[in-house]
């Protein structure tokens, strides 16, 4: 049951949606926008559903992955026509920065593909890797790079907090909704961090 020990109705009600089917389409909608001119991962979205059910979240990283395919495509595409435009909507996004286009470029050009597998461990947004990828890659190998490049980070974030969710079940009988407000104050204060860097640089 999604909220065993939740603490009544309520919570039920928006862990059922969370679970249920408006929350995949939440998480195709997140994995497309984070991948086009969203400034905030789908990890978040992800991590919660995995959390308070996580039998249920693959689900979520499936969807997750689709969107971000289709929004990679989209970006790829774009470049491809008009790598000057697209590059320009993308220094739009909040926090994108024009040293991340460099990195990315030198990243592509050592590793190929294998740059948007490195991505995540450098904190550079996904669309910046579309955006620059038709210079390197072809779209056939972009796309299909795309989607374990995309979902071995999501996974990871489902097993993650799958497993922290049910542990502070179990050791302190943690509720859905304290769940929810424990992940909150952990993505603020990761995030905080993050564009404190990026700012400070």
């Amino acid at each position: 049951m999604a909220d065993a020990i939740g603490e009544g109705a309520e919570e039920a009600a928006w862990v059922r949606w969370m679970a249920g089917a408006p929350g995949l389409v939440a998480a195709f909608g997140w994995g497309l926008a984070e991948a086009t001119f969203f400034f905030v991962v789908p990890d978040v979205g992800i991590s919660l559903v995995a959390a308070v059910a996580p039998r249920r979240a693959w689900r979520h990283v499936v969807a997750a992955i689709l969107g971000s395919l289709l929004g990679g495509a989209l970006m790829f595409n774009w470049a491809a026509r008009d790598v000057d435009g697209a590059r320009e909507a993308v220094m739009h996004v909040p926090f994108v920065r024009a040293r991340m286009f460099l990195r990315v470029d030198g990243s592509y050009a050592k590793h190929g593909m294998g740059a948007v597998y490195l991505g995540p461990l450098g904190g550079i947004p996904y669309k910046i890797y579309a955006v620059e990828a038709p210079e390197f890659v072809e779209r056939g190998e972009f796309l299909a790079g795309t989607a374990p490049a995309r979902g071995y980070r999501f996974a990871l974030v489902w097993i993650v907090f799958g497993v922290a969710g049910r542990l502070l079940r179990r050791t302190l009988g943690r509720t859905d909704a304290q769940l929810a407000m424990w992940h909150g104050v952990f993505w603020v204060l990761l995030y905080a961090v993050y564009w404190g860097e990026i700012l400070l640089r």
